[in-house]
């Protein structure tokens, strides 16, 4: 392996060490992988799903692979007793390295179409880059879906367009039924200029259709067994995100909004070098303009994430790479060569000075997360001890999931909008809030019976600072607290 190649898979343990928690869309998949390592799927009520089933169903297939992928290690772990909570890094790092080397793999296949510096920039680019390593272990289906992505680009890359085609039929089928938005335009193209045979035995059509009840034939017995009826995952989220058009709930945000906000914030500095990519490399085009077309398309749903695209970050980082290796190249042929390519080093120095920022941020943004632990961790001497532990919904969407229960003695419940009087007989609380006066909640609310034990500091919000001196212009960042941990005036 190069040297570059073994910088992306320690930049992506050094993702998940600093922010090992997940958050509220990770919540299906990390619980899923959790209840499938500690309980045998004869009885889904000690399943969390049972419980919380979420707004539609989730496919099984992934959190299945992890867990079977994770469970060498998973049984060593327990064996020599350490702590739970490392069980959550081992299967986020086994998601992480799937996604690695589905990485690293559409990295030497532009190796060999571009050229090994444009690999090595490109390696390079999304080293430096935050929010694509930092989504490559995090356990979405988005995450579950970009490996198969990676593999139909390389697929395409190497001109072996059936197999292509038969990647991108299971990851629409399986994980998101929305990356057809990607895989339409994409392979539009090819068929236009006759590169892709369409129908016959072994074209476009038929293929898909083969793979397409291939997954479905996988996918619905399976999840029609975990889910207790009869269900194809994906079938369900394009119903409701589509026919009954229910995605504004969770938020919306403007038409442009992948281009004016999401976008700059993947490629950082490195937006800028896209188009002189272009000019670069015409080969180029058949990827930068079906990748547009796809946030283009996707933009007229009005709710939006930053990961519903984050499959095609890759390609317009190739396209900034492209530009890097050309002035690497060339920068011995005149001064002004040789700037641009003090230009690009300048660029990636910016762009690890933002993912800095960034995932600084990050590690400060899972208080639920960073409560429970430090409450287990301060009462590890009553692990033993029934003790009670209510988590309220701001905490369980912050971090706190199923791997970091670590105690079998203690009952954690985070049963859904129970007032303050419902909770006089837990030992401890653990309530978060999304503003910012939560000091001014717990004081007014819980006090009767509990008193506060310790408040967690989290991200808020950050501010531009000036100053007279070097940098001049700073961000600041903004903590409040964002969780608290009450102790029941009666515990002993």
């Amino acid at each position: 392996m190069e040297g570059t190649e073994w910088l992306v898979i320690i930049v992506s343990l050094v993702h998940i060490i600093l922010a090992p928690s997940t958050k509220v869309e990770e919540s299906f998949n990390i619980q899923a992988s959790h209840d499938l390592l500690f309980h045998l799927p004869t009885n889904m009520s000690n399943y969390d799903h049972s419980t919380f089933p979420g707004v539609v169903p989730r496919t099984f297939l992934g959190p299945l692979f992890l867990a079977a992928l994770s469970s060498p290690m998973s049984f060593i772990f327990r064996f020599w007793a350490i702590p739970k909570v490392w069980q959550l890094i081992l299967v986020r790092a086994t998601l992480g390295l799937m996604n690695t080397m589905a990485f690293l793999y559409f990295a030497r296949s532009v190796s060999r179409c571009f050229g090994r510096d444009v690999a090595m920039f490109l390696r390079i680019i999304m080293c430096t880059q935050f929010h694509y390593i930092f989504y490559m272990s995090r356990p979405l289906p988005n995450s579950f879906a970009l490996i198969l992505v990676m593999i139909v680009f390389v697929r395409l890359f190497e001109g072996n367009y059936q197999s292509a085609v038969r990647y991108a039929t299971a990851c629409v089928f399986l994980f998101r039924v929305d990356t057809v938005l990607l895989f339409g335009p994409l392979f539009l193209g090819y068929m236009w200029y006759g590169h892709m045979k369409v129908f016959g035995y072994d074209g476009a059509v038929s293929n898909g259709i083969r793979i397409a009840s291939t997954c479905l034939a996988i996918s619905i017995p399976i999840d029609s067994y975990f889910w207790g009826r009869p269900v194809w995952p994906e079938g369900e989220v394009l119903f409701f995100n589509v026919v009954e058009n229910r995605s504004h709930e969770y938020g919306t945000q403007p038409f442009f909004w992948y281009f004016y906000s999401a976008l700059p914030r993947c490629l950082l500095t490195s937006i800028f070098l896209v188009p002189l990519g272009l000019l670069v490399d015409r080969r180029l085009y058949d990827f930068i303009i079906p990748s547009t077309l796809f946030i283009f398309l996707y933009s007229f749903l009005p709710h939006k994430e930053l990961r519903f695209i984050i499959y095609v970050i890759p390609m317009f980082s190739l396209a900034a790479a492209v530009f890097c290796a050309r002035m690497f190249i060339n920068k011995s042929k005149s001064i002004f060569h040789f700037c641009l390519y003090l230009g690009v080093v300048c660029h990636l120095i910016a762009n690890v000075l933002g993912t800095g920022l960034l995932l600084l941020i990050a590690s400060k943004n899972y208080p639920g997360f960073d409560a429970l632990n430090y409450l287990q961790f301060q009462h590890r001497f009553d692990a033993r001890k029934p003790v009670t532990v209510y988590i309220d919904n701001a905490c369980a969407q912050t971090g706190v999931n199923r791997f970091l229960h670590a105690y079998d003695s203690w009952t954690y419940n985070k049963t859904e909008n129970l007032k303050p009087e419902d909770l006089q007989n837990f030992d401890f609380l653990v309530l978060g809030t999304y503003g910012n006066k939560l000091k001014t909640e717990v004081e007014t609310s819980y006090t009767k019976w509990h008193r506060p034990l310790f408040f967690v500091n989290s991200f808020h919000s950050y501010k531009l600072k000036s100053s007279r001196r070097f940098p001049y212009l700073y961000p600041e960042i903004i903590y409040t607290e964002k969780a608290a941990v009450l102790k029941n005036l009666n515990y002993v």
